[in-house]
């Protein structure tokens, strides 16, 4: 019988193929903008001002401006690619009926120095119909928070990207930094089992290594 990571991976392949796109995620807008954090010991986060690239997706796909879990994903230095979902009690993922209306968190926490951390942010508080890419704000921005217990590490403000293509996947599992764990161990495997679904279904395989991100995103303003 296969294994539990197998059935993941063939699932999720299968998914990717059938829409030709990520299994999860599949369409969203993506943006440029800046990170501005402060140190605090619980993730490795760069302290003060960096350039990041990121993305805002729908989940599951919901057409139109139906509810779906949104997705906030950006990479970072090093590089780190953090993804952030809608959701509530910290570990549920949860559909928002707008992109400001919900938090954005890790789901699950990352293990850093033996200690278990979830990271979080949240939108500023703007006038939204629905969560239909084509509702997205201007320029979102995001108040980081990690914990527990919680409290404001950041500042994340975005502005649209003008691409006519879809760039590089991001994928927290293939780009973090050393040191840095996905936990629990194994909700880790499951997740790394489905990523590689993901990025197999697809045609042609996205490109995630950092050198697919010349020209785009932390360090560069050019496309």
């Amino acid at each position: 019988m296969p294994a539990a990571p197998d059935l993941v991976e063939a699932a999720f392949r299968a998914l990717a193929g059938a829409r030709d796109a990520k299994a999860f995620h599949p369409r969203g807008r993506w943006f440029e903008g800046e990170l501005t954090t402060t140190f605090d010991p619980a993730l490795p986060l760069p302290v003060g001002e960096v350039e990041v690239c990121g993305r805002l997706s729908k989940g599951v796909g919901t057409p139109g401006g139906l509810p779906d879990v949104l997705g906030l994903a950006f990479r970072l230095p090093g590089p780190w690619d953090v993804l952030l979902s809608t959701s509530r009690s910290r570990v549920l993922p949860w559909p928002a009926r707008t992109w400001t209306t919900g938090r954005y968190g890790s789901i699950t926490p990352f293990r850093w120095r033996d200690r278990l951390v979830w990271l979080a942010a949240v939108p500023d508080a703007c006038r939204t119909r629905s969560a239909a890419l084509a509702d997205l704000p201007a320029e979102p921005a995001f108040t980081l928070e990690v914990g527990p217990p919680w409290r404001p590490v950041g500042r994340l403000v975005t502005r649209p990207l003008d691409v006519d293509r879809d760039l590089p996947a991001l994928d927290p599992v293939l780009n973090r930094p050393a040191g840095l764990e996905l936990a629990p161990a194994v909700l880790a495997r499951l997740r790394e089992s489905a990523y590689r679904g993901s990025r197999r279904g697809r045609s042609p395989d996205p490109v995630t290594a950092p050198d697919a991100w010349s020209g785009v995103g932390p360090g560069s303003r050019k496309l």
